[in-house]
């Protein structure tokens, strides 16, 4: 039978940076489901470089490209002040967005933006890459199951020092362009992470301090979070430890997940580990084919179980994700409204340092945005 051949998803890219050139470029270029067909950014010569690189038509005028530059969608990669403006005249010019995160810089963009994706029936999907990390998804099948019980805690820890990453600019760290430092930058990849993991969150209380940049901005984040469900979590970010900190770990009343993204170290020395007291029998296969016994003869009694899962490109699952939800075969995954509840948690985190105490969750519309100020 002959294969049936998808048309590709006309892509433009609304920004010409760093990301666009490390990920989201090389992955549309080596994808079967999308191409390239044009590049957007204020400075042409900017555009003009990621199209010799990956192809497609360079702009300087947004309207123009959505106008006449053949785009079915758009990835919008822009410094996040520019997210909601950029993906709005998206959806009005009826193409489908994946906008990177956050989504916007406050809740108020967030609701506008999902808003217009909703009148023009598009796609709005949010750049939570990490969640389409395999060992995120195993991890994901396993709580949803039950495997490890009811989840009462979590924790997770999300550091980059500063000059590790190589961005073209440092607007992340002009809170008018980036509407925050390492919170909306780092801390929230681990937000929507416990919120996919655990459930939705009902309060935080925040301590964000200025430790060493030399920008005053958030380089020092802990967040203490309660969830609807009653569980609690801890998550923690900075920018400058030289080593890229990373780890999540889930406690139930039935077992532990240990979790591991961006890099794996002597502490966190596996992708993807489980703790259970369950017998052989009651293992769901991922894990039953996962354990090595201390000889061939024994069977599992309890205890840790690793995994080190097939190294993907979180961002080729999520691109194939957004291409699947153009195409009607499956809902967004990641949603404008995911987009919004994590933006709101960063929201709240700033009027708890205002407050010293305790925010609830959700925050009321007219909640205000108040970025702290920093010694």
């Amino acid at each position: 039978m002959a294969q049936i051949t998808k048309p590709q998803i006309r892509i433009g890219l609304i920004g010409a940076g760093a990301i666009m050139r490390l990920s989201h470029g090389p992955v549309i270029n080596r994808s079967n489901e999308a191409t390239l067909a044009a590049v957007f950014d204020t400075d042409l010569a900017r555009a003009e470089a990621i199209t010799r690189d990956f192809g497609g038509k360079a702009f300087d005028n947004l309207d123009q490209m959505l106008e006449t530059g053949g785009v079915d969608a758009v990835i919008v990669a822009t410094p996040n002040r520019f997210h909601a403006e950029g993906a709005i005249a998206a959806a009005n010019h009826g193409k489908h967005v994946l906008c990177e995160k956050p989504l916007a810089i406050t809740i108020t963009e967030c609701r506008a933006m999902i808003a217009a994706a909703g009148q023009a029936k598009t796609v709005l999907q949010v750049g939570f890459n990490q969640r389409f990390w395999t060992q995120v998804k195993i991890a994901k099948t396993l709580i949803d199951a039950g495997f490890i019980g009811k989840v009462h805690q979590m924790r997770s820890i999300y550091s980059e020092k500063y000059t590790a990453y190589p961005a073209m600019t440092r607007y992340r760290y002009d809170l008018a362009q980036s509407g925050g430092g390492t919170i909306i930058d780092l801390t929230i990849h681990r937000i929507d992470l416990a919120r996919h993991l655990v459930g939705d969150f009902s309060g935080v209380v925040a301590e964000l301090a200025h430790s060493v940049m030399d920008e005053k901005v958030d380089d020092n984040v802990f967040l203490l979070t309660r969830f609807q469900n009653g569980a609690r979590g801890s998550l923690a970010s900075n920018r400058y430890s030289p080593n890229i900190g990373d780890g999540t770990d889930l406690y139930g009343t039935e077992g532990t997940i240990h979790l591991a993204t961006e890099s794996i170290n002597p502490h966190n020395s596996s992708p993807l580990a489980i703790y259970t007291e369950k017998s052989m029998k009651d293992l769901p296969d991922i894990l039953r084919e996962a354990h090595y016994p201390d000889a061939w003869w024994k069977g599992f009694e309890g205890g840790w179980i690793t995994l080190k899962p097939p190294r993907i490109s979180p961002y080729e699952e999520q691109l194939k994700s957004f291409c699947g939800a153009i195409r009607g075969e499956h809902p967004v995954e990641i949603s404008g409204h995911d987009g919004l509840r994590a933006q709101e948690v960063v929201q709240a985190a700033y009027l708890s340092v205002q407050s010293k105490g305790w925010i609830d969750l959700p925050l009321a519309d007219a909640a205000p945005f108040i970025l702290p100020t920093y010694a």
